[in-house]
């Protein structure tokens, strides 16, 4: 599947995040993420991105720490050059999944060899006889991208971890600790 344009929104009256994927064939994926979902797999997709960029740099040293800070420069690097100003195409010729976007109850994902993230998504409810599911395969720039909109998705709906995440990356630990809940007795 050849990814086209991505938009990833939060959506407070579904107190979910709406993602959907346009491909270069014209068909539009929707999916939702729950905050559930996103608290499993967040982590783990930080470190694929590690991963994967130590994979593409070839790096000796593989310690989670400096594939942390690789794919954080990576990270930067790719921001600074991506358009997330170009509006999302809305009409898709064909909708695969249907109209109603996947409830996504399954993730998994894997680095693959030609230095991609291949990630499942998967839709199994008790009331439904079918299962949806695709997968979509990233390169860099494509994932870094997704990751920095899901993140500020995540913080605009104020979820517990990523707004910790949020404000500590925007504003240091200090600002991090002054946003925690306070119980006073």
């Amino acid at each position: 599947m050849n990814i086209h344009q991505l938009s990833v929104i939060y959506v407070e009256e579904q107190d979910r995040i709406l993602v959907r994927f346009n491909t270069g064939e014209g068909e539009e994926l929707r999916l939702w993420l729950t905050r559930r979902m996103l608290t499993r797999v967040f982590e783990p997709m930080q470190e694929a991105v590690g991963h994967l960029e130590a994979r593409k740099t070839q790096m000796s040293d593989g310690s989670a720490v400096n594939r942390r800070m690789l794919a954080e420069l990576k990270r930067a690097e790719v921001l600074e050059n991506s358009d997330f100003s170009t509006p999302y195409k809305e009409h898709a010729s064909e909708l695969p999944l249907r109209i109603l976007p996947m409830l996504v109850t399954q993730m998994s994902m894997s680095v693959q060899d030609n230095r991609q993230l291949k990630i499942s998504f998967e839709e199994r409810l008790p009331e439904q006889d079918e299962v949806r599911a695709f997968e979509v395969s990233m390169e860099s720039p494509m994932l870094h991208g997704f990751m920095h909109l899901l993140e500020s998705a995540m913080g605009k709906a104020q979820w517990d971890g990523a707004s910790a995440h949020h404000t500590r990356e925007n504003h240091g630990d200090e600002a991090a600790e002054e946003a925690r809940p306070k119980y006073l007795q």
